[in-house]
């Protein structure tokens, strides 16, 4: 049995301390750190690469569980799930996919003979966004340093010399955050790891949830 995580962008990492500091077991044999980054994850570095990577993955026999992480960002989530689907549509049967096209937030989906699926699309499979869009959400809205942040980001945007697309403020928001830190500019699992983000709002919730349905988790 192999176990395969597919992400669009450098998530993996992240997302793995958030499960761990959550206290999720690693996935079944990739309890190693090297094994986890090296073997169960792939990390394909563009939406289409990530679609790419999950056809070739539906091909081989051996995996029993497969993950696929992307953004959803302006483009929104039923859009990219309509991609992810035309992919699937190859391999599943027309009334598992209709049952996926029912299923709210996260997909997972399982079929006799197929690896469980399961589709995760950033944020939160509802709204646009993307990775730091899911991450600002473990950041309490009262939070003085993220809400000095945010009116700076905000006065930046009004200037002639903001360079800053609209598209991506809230990483350059979520960025500036990290850089104004006791220690600066640590990366985002280094971040989780050392408390910056309240990992105990409910708003993870789904996502835990949704991981331990897609792996095989260690006990």
């Amino acid at each position: 049995m192999a176990q395969r995580l597919i992400v669009e962008g450098n998530d993996a990492i992240a997302l793995a301390v958030l499960c761990r500091k959550s206290g999720l077991k690693p996935p079944v044999g990739y309890e190693g750190q090297s094994k986890f980054k090296n073997e169960f994850v792939i990390a394909a570095g563009g939406i289409n690469s990530a679609l790419e990577k999950l056809r070739i993955s539906l091909s081989e026999p051996e995996l029993s569980h497969i993950g696929l992480i992307v953004d959803a960002n302006d483009a929104g989530p039923l859009l990219t799930w309509q991609k992810i689907r035309n992919i699937l549509s190859a391999f599943f049967a027309s009334h598992t996919l209709s049952a996926a096209d029912a299923q709210t937030g996260a997909k997972v989906i399982s079929e006799a003979s197929m690896p469980t699926i399961g589709i995760w699309i950033m944020p939160d499979n509802t709204n646009q966004g993307y990775l730091e869009h899911f991450l600002s959400s473990m950041i309490p809205h009262n939070n003085e340093l993220w809400r000095h942040a945010d009116a700076t980001l905000n006065h930046l945007n009004t200037t002639p010399f903001n360079i800053i697309p609209s598209s991506r403020m809230q990483k350059a928001l979520l960025h500036t955050w990290l850089a104004w830190q006791k220690e600066p500019g640590k990366p985002f699992g280094q971040a989780i790891d050392a408390g910056y983000f309240n990992i105990n709002t409910p708003l993870i919730e789904p996502f835990l949830e949704w991981f331990t349905n897609t792996f095989e988790l260690g006990h």
